[in-house]
């Protein structure tokens, strides 16, 4: 029976239209070929639209990856995404992985700019990500499809042997970056920031996944590593402040001009600076106040004029009552001082995860 419908065929004859990935004309993974096709639109229409959203956020490369893995090839039945649930239910962890790769790199897209830059955990997201889908396509038989019991006897194929894991020969690179790292830290060569650390670790673990891709090395294991250095490092890198500033509680409470810094900063904890006993000189004063993770309280003097930007990654800001929490959560205010030559104040203050409060003296 013929598949071609013409004007004469009735509508409940007709075949059913099915959205699949074309190889014929592909560009990239015949996505928006098939996408073209299925809705009788010029394909080009999506690949702009794609590469619009990868412009504009890079949100187009995760719903062009999203379209490839569930849209199933032309010829065959299944997507990747179906196959992946079918032969590894025995296996969740790798489906687990991969989603919540996905999720957090989606996440981080609302909030990061599309090129490299030191907060962009997409970007390590989606490499970590592409090689473990690389890895499963790769290693995807191309065997044909059993037929039912019903009709035929398939023998059960042999067991496979075990292949070797690459976990082990990666954690010791990993322990032996570490020593090094922490051998330059003592000698004062070199000072260890816990971010660069991280990003150098889930780099190591990304390429030791593409090698296990190539080679057919066990790298289930080597996933989960992965994934709790990449949220390590997403933690490192949204801080205004590296951790190595140090961690506790500490109050910070000048008592002249001389004794004021530029800059206060602490990797982790509660921290206090006052600075209502200081009498700032005519014209403006800057400085700024950094925090990882925590609580911050600053003081501020009576009478003088204020220009206050305080921000938080995702926590509370509460300056001088205006408050805003969530992600992202800002506060700009300008505040008079009480005579029209009074000081001014310019105050910058960042945590990156937790409270920030701006109160007077």
């Amino acid at each position: 029976m013929s598949d071609t419908i013409t004007e004469n065929t009735p509508v409940d004859e007709a075949p059913p239209r099915r959205l699949v990935r074309i190889a014929d004309g592909r560009w990239l993974g015949g996505v928006c070929a098939g996408l073209g096709r299925y809705f009788d639109v010029n394909p080009l229409v999506y690949r702009i639209a794609f590469a619009a959203l990868s412009l504009a956020g890079g949100t187009g490369l995760l719903l062009y990856l999203a379209a490839w893995l569930v849209m199933p090839s032309e010829t065959g039945d299944d997507s990747i995404a179906a196959e992946a649930l079918r032969e590894h239910r025995d296996r969740p962890w790798l489906l687990l992985g991969v989603g919540l790769l996905s999720f957090g790199a989606i996440l981080a897209l609302s909030e990061a700019r599309f090129w490299p830059g030191t907060g962009n955990v997409w970007l390590a997201a989606l490499l970590v990500g592409a090689a473990i889908v690389w890895w499963h396509v790769g290693n995807r038989s191309d065997r044909p499809r059993t037929t039912s019991p019903e009709s035929t006897t398939v023998p059960a194929p042999p067991p496979q042997p075990t292949r070797p894991s690459l976990l082990f020969p990666v954690l010791g690179a990993l322990l032996a970056a570490a020593g090094l790292l922490g051998l330059l830290a003592v000698l004062d060569v070199y000072e260890v920031d816990v971010a660069v650390a991280l990003a150098a670790g889930v780099a190591i673990v990304g390429a030791a996944v593409a090698v296990g891709a190539t080679t057919g090395r066990r790298v289930g294991a080597l996933v989960l590593l992965g994934l709790a250095l990449l949220a390590g490092f997403g933690v490192a890198a949204a801080t205004p402040v590296s951790f190595s500033s140090g961690v506790g509680d500490r109050t910070e409470r000048p008592l002249a001009v001389t004794d004021l810094e530029e800059s206060y900063e602490l990797g982790a904890g509660s921290f206090s600076v006052d600075l209502s006993s200081v009498e700032l000189p005519s014209g403006t004063t800057e400085v700024d106040v950094k925090l990882g993770l925590g609580e911050v309280v600053i003081t501020v003097p009576d009478g003088v004029a204020l220009e206050v930007d305080a921000r938080a990654g995702i926590g509370e800001v509460n300056v001088l009552g205006d408050r805003d929490e969530g992600a992202g959560a800002d506060e700009r205010i300008a505040v008079a001082g009480s005579t029209p030559d009074a000081p001014v104040l310019k105050l910058d203050a960042d945590v990156g995860f937790g409270y920030l409060e701006v109160r007077r003296g």
